[in-house]
């Protein structure tokens, strides 16, 4: 199994579990030892002590959402700039 994170393999645990650990809020899914570590339970611990609900959204879904939604933006804005100029140019 790959951890929902790093793409890494999941690694066993002492007891013999293979599933890995629940990677909310970061990811929808299963990770790996380190990023629950490094990762997961330091974002928990980030909004228990900022007081802020964790998020229902991954977060990682989030910031994909907000890739998609800035590469709209731009592919607008460039639109609009190519537009202005061919006006300029014929007037």
């Amino acid at each position: 199994m790959k951890c929902s994170i790093c793409t890494s393999e999941i690694d066993v645990q002492a007891n013999g579990y293979k599933e890995g650990h629940n990677a909310s809020p970061i990811s929808n899914g299963r990770c790996c030892t380190i990023c629950n570590d490094n990762v997961v339970v330091p974002m928990r611990m980030a909004f228990m002590i900022s007081g802020r609900p964790v998020p229902t959204t991954a977060i990682k879904d989030i910031l994909k959402e907000q890739r998609e939604a800035r590469a709209l933006v731009d592919v607008s804005l460039k639109n609009m700039a190519k537009e202005v100029n061919e006006r300029k140019n014929d007037g």
